[in-house]
Formats: structure tokens, sequence, C-alpha cells
């Protein structure tokens, strides 16, 4: 179940076990996701984007279920590898700007599928993991996505078989490309233009005796906030279909979903523990804020579907967290701006429920100011 439909007796319950602020989870839900997703593109294997939720409740509810992993760094190889992945088998060391000690490392205990998009990324994989496979990465259009990863990150197109080429030459093993369309992505589109391009890229590689064998088609799958239109059977259908037509059946499909994995799987459970007037505007500050588990909101304007345990008459609130910085504000509008949010009218001890909260927000959390990231508890 979505844990954001607990009724507000069940909530309260387990704060008084746990306190606030608290991320309550349902690894049911997790796996719902996950089997979902898996059955709507039957064409393509999964490694989960651990960058959405290292979580090791999470990881571990993943893994059983057949999931492998999106790797950016020797912390999160090893916590997958804890969670009883195979290191050959089940990851991908997907980013494009690797440490090369986490190369070095990555590679002696047999992970063998690095990404890469520059000419010195090829020259650190071939240093410290020689003969390794290689996935190019290629900048693809992000329109309609919540985060651009394409300003970072990809090779255009015009540069993708001269890097290929590199790559042999250094005695690396090109085995695919790889594109992903921004993270939130609500346009199945964006997945259509990026496999139209990389049917070009496996073309031109072709002619230079480059023959690949894979595409990752990385994540961007969305989850529902608050009224998104999404319809991720639908999607997946569109790219499933446009991937034959493209493919047959002779190249093989991975994807890095995170956010529609984990995004509906958690609730955050934050407490008022101060409140006050200013400037006429009612603030309420709650010991969870944007240096834990809102940070999105300051960065991408994110909006979250909240609720409370008061059921008094509606009223304006600017809402805040609990750190000495006047950014630590998470009632923000689309522009980033301080905004009012309206609630039930709350005081003292009372609870804020918000909702979707598994993806990016534990991931994100800073210990500023000594304060810890916010408790799992898992209600499955």
């Amino acid at each position: 179940m979505n844990p954001y439909e607990l009724p507000v007796e069940d909530i309260e319950k387990l704060v008084e076990q746990h306190g606030t602020p608290i991320y309550v989870v349902s690894r049911q839900k997790v796996v719902e996701n996950f089997r979902r997703l898996d059955r709507a593109l039957p064409a393509v294997t999964i490694f989960y984007a651990m960058k959405a939720n290292p979580h090791v409740g999470i990881l571990r509810a993943l893994h059983e279920v057949g999931a492998g992993f999106d790797v950016a760094s020797r912390g999160e190889i090893e916590a997958a590898v804890a969670a009883g992945a195979n290191a050959t088998d089940d990851l991908i060391f997907a980013d494009t700007v690797k440490d090369p000690k986490h190369i070095a490392y990555a590679h002696g205990i047999g992970l063998d599928d690095f990404t890469y998009d520059n000419a010195s990324e090829i020259t650190q994989i071939a240093r410290y993991a020689p003969g390794a496979k290689v996935h190019l990465r290629l900048a693809v259009s992000n329109e309609g996505s919540v985060a651009h990863l394409s300003k970072k990150f990809g090779a255009r197109i015009d540069e993708a078989v001269p890097l290929l080429v590199a790559a042999r030459e250094q005695g690396l093993r090109p085995h695919g490309v790889s594109f992903h369309v921004g993270s939130q992505c609500l346009d199945a589109q964006r997945y259509v233009d990026a496999l139209d391009q990389s049917r070009q890229v496996f073309d031109a590689a072709s002619r230079e005796g480059i023959n690949m064998d894979q595409i990752d088609i990385g994540g961007g799958f969305p989850v529902r906030y608050l009224d998104e239109d999404i319809d991720i059977d639908a999607m997946c259908k569109t790219i499933v279909d446009h991937y034959h037509r493209r493919f047959g059946s002779d190249i093989s499909l991975v994807a890095e979903p995170g956010r529609n994995i984990v995004g509906d799987a958690a609730i955050l459970v934050t407490k008022v523990i101060s409140e006050s007037v200013r400037e006429g505007l009612n603030w309420l500050y709650f010991d969870d804020g944007t240096y834990g588990s809102f940070l999105d909101v300051l960065l991408y304007q994110m909006q979250y579907p909240m609720r409370c345990n008061s059921t008094r008459a509606p009223k304006p609130y600017v809402l805040a967290g609990p750190t000495c910085d006047s950014i630590d504000v998470f009632s923000r509008d689309g522009e980033g701006d301080v905004c009012q949010i309206e609630l039930p009218e709350m005081h003292l001890d009372d609870l804020l429920v918000v909702g979707s909260m598994g993806a990016y927000t534990y991931a994100e959390s800073t210990r500023f100011n000594g304060f810890e990231p916010p408790r799992f508890v898992y209600i499955d």
C-alpha cells in the first residue's frame, strides 16, 4: 500500500513508538512498483538507481526480487554488495565522472560495466579497469523533465563515434550507448527521440567496425506527487514498441529507474517544534527541513502532498525547518520563492504527514547543524 493512505491513528501510534522525524516505508510498495515496471518493460533488465534512496532495507527488498543496481561510487558499490548483489552480474557503474580509486576498487571486485562521455574518462577507465566493457552516454533532450541531466552529462551525437573509436584504441570494449531523458520525465517522446539518436550512433559505429549490443535507456520514469497525468504502462509500451521497430530483438535493453520505484513507497512524518508570527505571516517550524528531506523543494521546486493530524479550520502557514539558516524554508512556489501553504490550524507537537517522500530525500539529506536524517520505520 501507499503509506500516505495510512489512517492518522496508525501514524500517531508509530510516532509514539519511534518519535519524529521518521520515514514510514512500505517494502511491499517498493516491490510492487518494481514488478509493475518490470512487466511493462519486458524487453528491459532493470538496474535500480541507488542515488534515489540507498537505505539498506530498500536495497535488500529489491535484490530479493531480482533487481540490479546502478552505482556511482565505492560507497554505493559496497552497499549494493552488502545487500546481496553480485558485482559482475548485478552492477553498472553508470556515473560518467568517476574517482579513479573507485574505478580500481570496482574493477578489483569484478564489476565490468562502466559508462563514459569524454576522452579523459576513457583514460581513467583504461588505467584502472583495463579491458573493461563500456557504454558511451549520449546527451539527449530533457525537455519537460524536472532535472535536466544532459546539461552536465552526455556526448553530442557528432562526438559519439570518435569517442567509441578512442575507447577501442585504449583497449576497452565498447558494447553499447546510454542516455537519460531527465528525472521525472512526463513525455514518452523523449525516449523515442533518444532511441532514434541511438540508432544513428549504432549505424555509424558499425561502419567503423564497432558492433554494439546494448542500449541503456537510463531512468526518468515519473511518480505522481500531486495531480500529474501519468500512465506508466502507456509510456513503457511506447518505448518498447519503438525499440522493436528500430532495433528488433538483437540489441538488449537495460534501464536505471529510481524515483518510480521508491517515490511513493515512503512518507515523512515531522512534528511542529516551534511557531511564530513574522511580519503578519504564520510560521511553523518542524524537526525536519530543507537540509533534511526537502532539499529538492529548493533545487527543483518540487511539490509534495501534505496532510496533518489536526482537524481544525484551515490557516495559511510558512513552513520551515530547524536549522540556523534562512533558506531552510520548504513552503515554496513554482518559482522557488517562499510562500504560504494552507493547512488545518497547527500548534506545538502536531504532525505533518508528507507523501511521496521515497526518492531524493533521505539520499540528499545532510548533517548540517548536527541534525541527523529521519529514521526509517518499515510497516511490512
